[in-house]
């Protein structure tokens, strides 16, 4: 058995060879809170607040019980021979659901894109490969399908941020065998959905440098120098500026409805400033500093949790006797 959590929360049945979705939000919550946390106790008051907020229901407890007890049977009915041994069992004063690290996809996802880095100057093939087996783990958005606190919201964002790092990998290997053409497209629609990402707009240049459109790549690389408040897209003023090619000709065009067709639906840093003046400036730029930090302490937590899974893998028997 395999648990997913590269989209909405699944088990995946090796038997049968099939994927088995929850259908009730609340059990995807709860899969998900116990996934993240896997082979851990989650406190019930954790899990409660994970599934109800602040709007938990007079008797909490018995509610998050029935749906522990209908998640359990679930696990049964797709794994008999562990009827007297239940993966998700009673730990403390919360539930653990017991499995090995490496039935997690974001697990294998994590040590695949391991792989692939250590091959990248060695064997960008056999690293662009892995990276490609990486990537098809995702199904959608990490833990997606139904409403998400604070565990799923803070794992989700962290396991989003590590796949944009393993398509910048994957970018990476592609550039290193020659294959800038094909990846013109791809980088310049990851440009425009993440505009703070500076590694994609260096690879961009680089793409577009090889291809010989050294115009254009000039224009990408003075967009990465300016000031984060000035970039274009949902985190500046300008509106998108997309690069647009005609034969015989190199020009840029800023496109003001770029933004909302393309960006996701949430306010730029200027969008938050209350007025116009170097003060206004000063704070979205603070603004989008927080949110680049706050990426950078989502990418170390990641890595911690990647070394543990990997420290579990491969020492269990220490991990029990220290247990």
């Amino acid at each position: 058995m395999q648990f997913r959590v590269l989209g909405p929360p699944a088990i995946y049945d090796d038997v049968k060879q099939r994927s088995v979705q929850l259908t009730s939000p609340k059990q995807r919550a709860l899969f998900g809170a116990l996934l993240v946390r896997l082979g851990t106790p989650v406190p019930t008051d954790e899990l409660i607040h994970e599934l109800w907020g602040s709007s938990a229901p007079d008797k909490a407890g018995n509610a998050l019980q029935a749906h522990v007890s209908r998640l359990r049977q679930q696990l049964i009915e797709l794994e008999p021979s562990r009827a007297n041994t239940p993966r998700l069992v009673v730990r403390g004063s919360g539930y653990v659901l017991q499995a090995r690290p490496d039935t997690l996809d974001s697990v294998q996802f994590r040590l695949q894109v391991t792989r692939a880095r250590r091959l990248v100057d060695s064997d960008p093939h056999a690293a662009l490969l892995l990276l490609r087996k990486a990537l098809g783990l995702w199904r959608g958005r990490a833990l997606d399908g139904g409403s998400r606190g604070p565990l799923c919201s803070a794992a989700a964002a962290r396991l989003e941020e590590e796949r944009l790092v393993a398509l910048g990998d994957l970018c990476e290997a592609s550039l290193r065998i020659g294959q800038h053409h094909q990846l013109v497209n791809q980088l310049e629609e990851l440009v425009v959905a993440h505009p703070l990402n500076l590694r994609f707009k260096d690879q961009l240049a680089v793409a577009l440098e090889r291809c010989g459109r050294h115009g254009e790549a000039r224009v990408v690389r003075e967009t990465a120098r300016r000031p984060a408040a000035d970039l274009p897209g949902p985190h500046g003023r300008t509106g998108n500026v997309r690069v647009l090619r005609e034969p015989g000709s190199v020009r840029t065009e800023a496109v003001e409805k770029a933004g909302a067709e393309h960006a996701p639906e949430r306010p730029g840093a200027a969008d938050l400033v209350d007025g116009p003046g170097t003060q206004g400036h000063e704070l979205a730029r603070l603004r989008v500093r927080v949110e680049e930090l706050t990426q950078v302490q989502h990418a170390l937590r990641s890595e911690m949790e990647r070394l543990a899974a990997l420290v579990e893998e491969r020492f269990p028997a220490r991990r029990k006797d220290s247990a």
